[in-house]
């Protein structure tokens, strides 16, 4: 039996050009992913800040004060641990929620995330613009 013409293969440097470029590709696509995750996480703990400063405020409607204890009752499985700061001893109509980054997180420039009774918005990293550690809002 007879080939019909000449069957050849890939050659070494053919190889090594396509992984080349799939190296290339690699190393564009994860940081990018990473940064986008990243992002979503952190919108996720930004909006579950702004539920638990709700949730603080018609208990504030309710009561007549913040409870320091109450509206952490959020999902399992957050990238940040949320807690409620203690008030000042000298003032008890105040809340600080704090969304603060699990291991994954630890190098995030953001670093925790603070919100507290008047609106306003922290960060406890070297990021340099709040906006970009809470979306632009």
């Amino acid at each position: 039996m007879r080939l019909i013409g000449k069957v050849r293969g890939m050659t070494v440097l053919e190889l090594l050009i396509v992984l080349a470029v799939f190296a290339l590709l690699l190393s564009w696509a994860v940081p990018t992913y990473q940064r986008y995750t990243l992002r979503a996480q952190r919108a996720d703990a930004v909006r579950s800040l702004l539920a638990i400063a709700a949730c603080q405020e018609r208990l504030r409607a309710r009561a007549g004060y913040y409870d320091t204890t109450g509206c952490l009752d959020l999902p399992a499985g957050t990238h940040y641990r949320f807690r409620l700061a203690p008030p000042d001893q000298t003032e008890t109509l105040n809340f600080t929620a704090l969304a603060e980054p699990l291991h994954p997180l630890a190098g995030d420039a953001c670093g925790t995330l603070s919100l507290d009774q008047a609106g306003t918005r922290a960060i406890s990293g070297a990021a340099e613009r709040l906006s970009d550690c809470w979306g632009g809002r």
